[in-house]
């Protein structure tokens, strides 16, 4: 099950530009605040089929700002009860860099299982600055090359295109993005607007960080690559704030949702040779 479950902030892919030799020239993070964000995960709806019975946990996002790229910290928790009256509890770990002009991307991810790891994937990715494509090298959990297509891009430089996407009134949108997870590490990822919000609509954390604030609500939909991939593994909702916070999540796993409430926020340090 736990294979199902993606990593959540560097998922906000933008979508919609033409796939093919695009450049993948970094994108100006001005208004995107590096920060460090927890949330509750609670079980929302079950399907009628689902054998599930309580779902609940903790997801932790870390964003910083370097002088040579962006790191991005996650880790996670998942607590599972079935009608059975087993119980599962597994998660992950996940840090990676990405580099300013959005060509080069390091990961390590841990999987976890009854607090065990029970997976380790790490490797470097390296990508054209013409989009033409890239590769990407694994070191665990055994050393493969797998090629990447014209226009892929990495996590970060794909939450940034999401904002200035949305800024822009620029969805629905498309794009192919390399995180490191699952077997090749490549999803195609669609992001359709569903909602907008004004400052006084949002209602959320007492914080200087999250008040005031436009918010735009996201539905992410998250497809393997290849053929005849008509439904998408797994979708999600989330509401990001002007500065980049999302506040609000909801994972949708077709049999079952988790909903994650904001219960944290932290601004860090931005970089002083950012610019």
């Amino acid at each position: 099950m736990q294979n199902k479950f993606r990593y959540l902030r560097g998922c906000l892919l933008a979508c919609g530009l033409t796939l093919g030799a695009t450049s993948a020239l970094p994108v100006e993070a001005a208004g995107f605040l590096p920060h460090r964000a927890v949330y509750d995960l609670d079980l929302k709806w079950t399907g009628s089929d689902s054998s599930i019975s309580q779902a609940g946990g903790l997801y932790e996002f870390e964003w910083a700002e370097a002088c040579d790229g962006w790191t991005v910290m996650q880790r996670s928790r998942i607590d599972v009860v079935y009608s059975t009256g087993d119980q599962i509890d597994f998660g992950w770990t996940m840090n990676s860099w990405e580099s300013r002009d959005g060509t080069r991307y390091r990961f390590f991810i841990r999987k976890l299982q009854s607090g065990a790891s029970v997976e380790e994937i790490r490797g470097d990715a390296r990508l054209s600055e013409d989009g033409k494509g890239g590769v990407v090298n694994f070191v665990l959990p055994s050393e493969r090359q797998v090629s990447l297509p014209p226009g892929t891009v990495f996590p970060t430089l794909h939450s940034l295109e999401l904002m200035r996407a949305l800024e822009d009134d620029g969805l629905p949108l498309w794009r192919i993005v390399f995180d490191g997870t699952g077997d090749e590490g490549i999803y195609g990822v669609s992001a359709v607007l569903a909602r907008s919000f004004e400052p006084e609509q949002v209602s959320t954390l007492e914080s200087p960080l999250t008040v005031g604030r436009r918010a735009w609500q996201v539905e992410l939909a998250f497809f393997e690559m290849g053929e005849n991939q008509e439904l998408p593994e797994q979708e999600q909702t989330v509401r990001l704030l002007e500065d980049g916070i999302t506040d609000e999540i909801e994972l949708d796993y077709g049999d079952f949702a988790l909903d994650g409430r904001l219960v944290e926020i932290e601004a860090l340090p931005i970089s002083e040779c950012s610019n």
